[in-house]
């Protein structure tokens, strides 16, 4: 299939290719103006993090559009496609950067999947910030940039604990806004959940094989998973199949039937029938619109 999404490394980005740097801040107009050649839509192999200052357009994720606007965080996480269409001058920031840029840091590796705009799903990657937490982020982000740009010891250290602090305050926000409408305890369930869906999604369909495994009811897990998302357990993990053979038909060259083979269903004919219930569309029509529409 030609046209195949592309998925840019950080060293993609950089001048010197040889070079191990694991962040790259920019100003999003120098950048948007430097003519990096980007082939749109693409996927990442690192973590980005987007802050629209002023400028409008629209932001797709995984299929889902966004209005881009001022005061409005973008977090990505690898492997999420994405795709901006912007209407006139942007103002922000662009910070990209590897796992490793903490994992060498911290003694948890995986500390950035606690942080629910990094799950990898669209719903949470995108968050409109409130006036209190713009005038906390925008300083950490132009700490970031100037910090970038100067040659002083321990820059990447005090890189690390910048980048931290941004996300740190960016979470507490986040939190305080789920918690308003489902307790905390809830919250861990659900971020429980949507983690394992993550892992298991290929091999387990039915809520209450992960209530099993979150040693609650099915009936409680619904009852979570309606309160804080207004959808279903069992909506939530077709969500994720749909998303996964989205990324299929796009990214790959594979048949429909061997996408339907990966993604654990009996046969071609039931994998159909599922995608076009649950998207109003075959997944024939899918990939031929995601070609045109490139």
């Amino acid at each position: 299939m030609k046209g195949k999404i592309p998925t840019y490394g950080i060293c993609n980005l950089l001048d010197d290719t040889s070079s191990l740097q694991d962040i790259i801040v920019y100003d999003m107009n120098a950048f948007l103006q430097s003519g990096q050649e980007l082939i749109f839509p693409h996927r990442h192999s690192f973590y980005q993090v987007m802050y629209i200052v002023s400028g409008k357009g629209k932001h797709i994720i995984d299929f889902e559009t966004f209005p881009v606007e001022a005061g409005t965080l973008y977090c990505l996480a690898p492997g999420q496609v994405h795709t901006w269409l912007f209407d006139g001058p942007i103002k922000g920031y662009l910070v990209n950067f590897n796992e490793s840029f903490f994992s060498s840091f911290l003694l948890n590796s995986h500390y950035l999947s606690d942080f629910t705009f990094f799950s990898g799903k669209s719903t949470y990657a995108v968050y409109h910030l409130p006036p209190d937490i713009i005038s906390i982020v925008t300083p950490l982000f132009k700490s970031l940039l100037i910090e970038q740009q100067q040659k002083h010891l321990h820059k990447y250290d005090v890189m690390r604990i910048t980048l931290l602090q941004l996300c740190l305050n960016i979470s507490r926000k986040f939190c305080e806004a789920f918690t308003t409408a489902a307790n905390s305890n809830n919250y861990n369930i659900l971020r429980s959940f949507e983690k394992l869906i993550e892992q298991q999604y290929l091999h387990l369909k039915l809520p209450k094989e992960y209530a099993s495994l979150l040693f609650i009811t099915a009936n409680h897990l619904n009852a979570v998973c309606k309160q804080a998302v207004e959808k279903s357990a069992g909506e939530m993990i077709r969500d994720r199949v749909i998303l996964e053979a989205k990324r299929c038909l796009v990214n790959s060259n594979e048949s429909i039937s061997e996408i339907a083979y990966k993604l654990n269903f009996e046969d071609n004919s039931y994998f159909t029938r599922f995608f076009k219930r649950h998207t109003g569309i075959t997944p024939e029509e899918f990939r031929k619109n995601a070609q045109v529409n490139k």
